[in-house]
């Protein structure tokens, strides 16, 4: 792996700055990509500015998405299914007309507001990112006529997507100080929305490929929104934080969209409703303390998730074959712990 990489930054005036940079990579396993950023702010006045950016960028595949080869029993509808996720350069994806993985390839840009006040600070921050041949793990092929034993399903990597990405981050920080003690309160918050923009499935089934199950668990990997409140209070020694997180709801698709129609009254939309699990939002609170015992040593007690709150209960058809598929908010409920931080 070569690469050389240049970046500047031009203060044309006092109150405008531009920057610019260029990097070019070399991949023995893949090839070379050329990626440039051009950047500005203009302080609007001394405690507002304005910010944007444009990118390119990659993602070079990984050498377990090249090379890796797994044998794995996996829960299909409740029911064990040996599966082998083969290498991409396997010849058998070079059969199924699967090219060698090269990189992901995005194109970002970027406009936001920021201000800093005496006790408050603000920022929004819109964008778009654009990402051409993501890499995806494929859905599952037939692989009983491919000579693999008693595998029955086969799975692979490829440059399989292109998709796009448009958001809202906001960040809200208010302190203030009272004699010896602090007392902050940070507000953030990120609104997002994700489309698959083509599927490259070429002459393959393009529902086994990456069907309408493989999209949404790829769509739930944005969430459409997430907001923390934090509240941080110090005191001489003792200090405590309190956390609210909300998780947007969401929607997967169980296995319950590969049985026969004739479950369903031979009617495909009555097969998605019947696969479609709906998690609703959720809210989480973390609570943590620290008590300062010596300027080299302190103690420290925390909750994680204080009131227990697991995601939306489903069906037993969902991917791990238990009360739910894994979501942004965790599926462990509350976690204690405490420690002791030494610092030298």
């Amino acid at each position: 792996n070569l690469s050389l990489y240049i970046d500047t930054e031009f203060d044309f005036t006092e109150n405008w700055m531009i920057g610019t940079a260029l990097r070019y990579e070399n991949y023995s396993d893949f090839g070379s990509t050329l990626n440039t950023k051009l950047a500005t702010r203009i302080k609007l006045t001394s405690k507002t500015n304005l910010r944007s950016s444009f990118s390119t960028g990659f993602r070079a595949p990984s050498l377990a998405q090249i090379y890796y080869n797994l044998t794995f029993t996996n829960y299909i509808g409740n029911v064990p299914v040996e599966s082998l996720l083969i290498a991409n350069n396997n010849p058998i994806t070079q059969k199924l007309g699967i090219d060698k993985l090269k990189e992901e390839k995005a194109m970002n840009a970027s406009f936001g507001f920021s201000a800093n006040f005496k006790n408050i600070s603000f920022s929004l921050d819109s964008y778009y990112v654009s990402i051409k041949d993501r890499i995806i793990l494929s859905g599952n092929f037939d692989a009983t006529n491919l000579g693999f034993g008693n595998v029955d399903k086969i799975q692979f990597f490829a440059n399989g997507v292109d998709t796009k990405t448009v958001g809202l981050d906001i960040k809200t920080k208010w302190s203030k100080n009272f004699g010896n003690s602090k007392l902050s309160i940070n507000l953030n918050g990120n609104i997002n929305r994700m489309s698959i923009s083509q599927i490259k499935n070429r002459n393959l089934d393009k529902e086994t490929f990456f069907g309408i199950r493989e999209q949404h668990f790829l769509l739930a990997s944005a969430p459409k929104n997430k907001f923390s409140l934090a509240v941080n209070y110090r005191k001489n020694k003792f200090s405590t934080n309190f956390n609210l997180t909300r998780y947007s709801g969401l929607q997967l698709i169980d296995w319950q969209i590969q049985q026969h129609l004739s479950f369903f009254n031979n009617s495909e939309n009555e097969r998605i409703i019947a696969a479609t699990d709906t998690y609703n939002p959720k809210y989480t609170l973390d609570i943590h303390f620290k008590y300062q015992l010596f300027s080299f040593l302190n103690y420290q007690l925390g909750i994680n998730n204080l009131f227990n709150t697991y995601p939306t209960i489903q069906g037993n058809h969902v991917d791990s074959g238990g009360l739910w598929d894994a979501t942004q908010m965790g599926t462990n409920g509350t976690f204690f712990y405490t420690k002791i931080h030494f610092q030298l």
